[in-house]
């Protein structure tokens, strides 16, 4: 089946709620691209420590994480605004280990109303939704 890879630009959600309140645009929104890997498995976006330094994200919790090697902990952080085709939601990231590559869980994309086309090897906008951005409730 082959890996999906998609571009995504992930935002520090507390620098935007900053500069929104400074009301003078001069708080600068650290920010990241990164290419990861589209993974339904994961739950969450799952980044490197590196990259969420860079963010500057701040420690939320560490939980239970059930991996293909076994359970291990893994730290959560704080909120980010996630863009991916345009389309932008708000989630929590979790850090992964350096020799896993970014991973872009189920949980973004069902926000995003994003879903993996296996042929195309892409993330596309579910073709289920006629191209416009929609989100269940049922």
């Amino acid at each position: 089946m082959g890996r999906t890879f998609a571009d995504v630009e992930v935002e520090n959600y507390d620098d935007i709620v900053l500069r929104r309140a400074a009301g003078n645009g001069r708080k600068k929104v650290r920010k990241v691209k990164v290419r990861a890997l589209a993974d339904t498995g994961s739950a969450l976006l799952c980044l490197h420590r590196d990259t969420i330094r860079k963010l500057g994200l701040q420690f939320g919790r560490s939980a239970g994480v059930r991996t293909a090697s076994g359970e291990v902990e893994r730290r959560i952080y704080q909120v980010a605004r996630i863009t991916i085709l345009g389309r932008e939601c708000f989630a929590q990231v979790m850090e992964i280990p350096d020799n896993v590559p970014p991973l872009l869980g189920y949980i973004p994309l069902e926000n995003l109303d994003l879903v993996v086309d296996p042929r195309s090897k892409k993330v596309i906008p579910n073709p289920e939704s006629g191209g416009k951005y929609t989100l269940d409730l049922l």
